[in-house]
């Protein structure tokens, strides 16, 4: 009986450690992970914005994005276009 006891105790505690090993693998694997992405290249994507109200140039804004590629950058360059025609601006390619 002692024996079966021993046996056991040291199955829960294995089971315990092994699931502390675990979280400690998951963390560091976490912090590679976040590492590799930190890596990844990253340029500065922007929109030049000329308002016009009555013929007459009544504002520039300039904004800017961190975009990891082309795609993306036209991507986000696109959702600003949509941004400033939803509040009301006409929006027109050069």
């Amino acid at each position: 009986m002692k024996k079966m006891l021993f046996i056991v105790a040291l199955g829960v505690a294995g089971l315990a450690s092994a699931k502390g090993n675990e979280k400690v693998n998951t963390e560091k694997k976490a912090e590679k992970k976040a590492k590799t992405e930190q890596k990844a290249p990253v340029r500065q994507c922007g929109v030049a914005i000329t308002y016009w109200s009555g013929g007459q140039v009544i504002g520039y804004q300039t904004v800017y994005s961190d975009q990891p590629d082309l795609g993306s950058c036209q991507a986000w360059q696109t959702g600003v276009q949509v941004a400033l025609w939803a509040s009301g601006w006409l929006v027109s390619n050069p």
